[in-house]
């Protein structure tokens, strides 16, 4: 029988030899492919991916089958409690679609950042106005117009289904009246008063601007896939460099997105100031105008950031080759960010369906409404008025935190199932006339995923809740640190060692 002490000495004298004959071949030139030095050749007590990495010899052997010895993976309470925690959260989310999917909804929602609605909930289209004939007393009554009046006395003559008129075909008759109109000025799709404000004017489609914007996902869904599309091959793209140059990879990252944002403030400045676009629109002109302040400090920011870091880059680079060399043995790696990526496309689809549905819900009401008018004095009609629904949009607070708990928790499956292959060809012992690692699973990718989603979903599903949000506490509270600007705050220093 060995004493322990004997074997403790044996290895220690092991992993001496190993270290030594690395250092041997590092001199000759034949270093093995995954043993290339990390740190630069003049850096003082640098050390080799085989001193870093236990991956060879004795204490490999030890570590394996200490591992496959031990006590077989099992699913504890806790994670399955966090699992059905994700679960319920999920059935609430469906509840939550369903409502939103079968509330009734304005049918011209979508269409609001674009064309107005008239009295009768039709949109105008974009070549039309929104003229309100007595919006002193009848805001909600307006009728669509091919220009706006631009001075007083002008007669307007259109055809308007009155209340007392007969039906025909389930439709009321149409009658000609005629209005004299105001001076007005055009305000996006609204002919508004010249003695008001554009601010001022109070028109309920004008002033729910988020909504606008939401409304008009719907409609842009083609731009949104011709994005994905760009946006996968892009990532095939970004994969091959990072498998065969990673280097090069992070450089070219780095460029990519300082490209991106100066070509963003570059549209965005030009879409700001062109005196034709949004004249009408002060809204839409100037949250363009933020934006691109936004993205200009952004991009000038980013670049200050990469010329400072450089160093760190080029190091980040280093280390990155030296872990690619991981895939050339672990090649499903590169099917993972697909998948992710595939998960990811599905779910902000769905997210997007949901929040259109959300923000379009409400409730549609009519009443007969007297207008005065020309030819006749006045007329009656019956106008119909949407209201959006003020439960469902705090409710969607509630779906966009569950988006945000979900992203997080697809990202992370695909992070611990990488990191898991990455470990076991880490720890996996080396050939030493191939180079390569010997693997005692047949398929450490799907290995890897194989325990993953069946013993740490309920892990995942708790981290991604709580790691995501603290991370953005912590960040806080380092910037407060850095800045000693909570010295002398017992609460805030108590807050910040919790977090960090």
């Amino acid at each position: 029988m060995s004493s322990p002490w004997l074997s403790n000495r044996e290895e220690f004298n092991h992993s001496q030899s190993s270290r030594s004959n690395s250092n041997s071949s590092m001199a000759s030139g034949e270093l093995l492919g995954e043993r290339q030095p990390l740190l630069g050749p003049g850096s003082p007590g640098r050390r080799t991916a085989a001193a870093l990495s236990p991956s060879t010899g004795h204490s490999s052997d030890q570590l394996r089958r200490s591992i496959h010895q031990s006590e077989q993976h099992r699913r504890q309470c806790t994670d399955i409690f966090f699992l059905g925690c994700l679960a319920t959260y999920w059935i609430g989310m469906v509840a939550l679609a369903i409502t939103a999917f079968t509330h009734k909804s304005n049918v011209s929602f979508a269409k609001e950042i674009k064309s107005g609605v008239d009295f009768q909930g039709q949109p105008c289209g974009q070549h039309q106005f929104v003229y309100f004939p007595d919006y002193m007393e009848n805001p909600d009554f307006g009728f669509c117009v091919d220009r706006c009046p631009r001075r007083d006395g002008e007669i307007m003559t259109v055809d308007l289904p009155l209340e007392s008129g007969k039906r025909v075909n389930g439709s009321r008759e149409m009658h000609r009246i005629q209005f004299t109109s105001y001076a007005t000025h055009r305000w996006a799709y609204v002919c508004a008063p010249t003695e008001v404000n554009s601010e001022q004017v109070m028109i309920r489609q004008l002033q729910d601007t988020l909504g606008r914007f939401v409304g008009a996902l719907g409609n842009c869904w083609q731009v949104l896939m011709i994005a994905t599309a760009i946006s996968l091959s892009t990532a095939g793209l970004y994969l091959v460099l990072l498998r065969y140059c990673g280097c090069i990879s992070v450089l070219l990252s780095t460029a990519a997105i300082e490209s991106t944002l100066v070509y963003c403030s570059y549209r965005l400045l030009h879409a700001a100031s062109d005196p034709l676009s949004y004249e009408n629109d002060p809204v839409m002109l100037s949250s363009l105008q933020i934006s691109a302040v936004v993205m200009c400090c952004a991009a000038i920011l980013f670049f200050l950031f990469a010329m400072v870091n450089m160093s760190r880059l080029l190091l980040a680079g280093a280390f990155i080759s030296h872990a690619a060399r991981a895939l050339s043995q672990l090649k499903r790696l590169l099917v993972l960010p697909f998948i992710s990526y595939v998960l990811l496309v599905l779910l902000f689809g769905w997210g997007i369906l949901v929040t259109v549905c959300i923000f379009g819900a409400g409730e549609t009401s009519s009443r007969i409404a007297t207008i005065s008018a020309t030819s006749p004095s006045t007329i009656r009609v019956v106008t119909e008025s949407f209201q959006v629904s003020t439960k469902l949009r705090w409710l969607f607070l509630y779906h966009l935190w569950g988006m945000y708990w979900s992203v997080n928790f697809v990202l992370a499956i695909g992070e611990m199932i990488t990191a898991t292959a990455m470990s076991l060809w880490y720890f996996s012992p080396e050939n030493r006339i191939t180079g390569l690692k010997e693997f005692e699973e047949p398929d450490p990718v799907s290995y890897s995923a194989h325990t993953t989603i069946k013993y740490h979903l309920g892990t995942l599903a708790l981290s991604s809740a709580s790691v995501a949000p603290v991370e953005h506490i912590r960040s806080f509270f380092l910037y407060l640190e850095n800045k000693n600007e909570f010295d002398a705050n017992a609460v805030t220093e108590f807050a910040a060692k919790c977090c960090c």
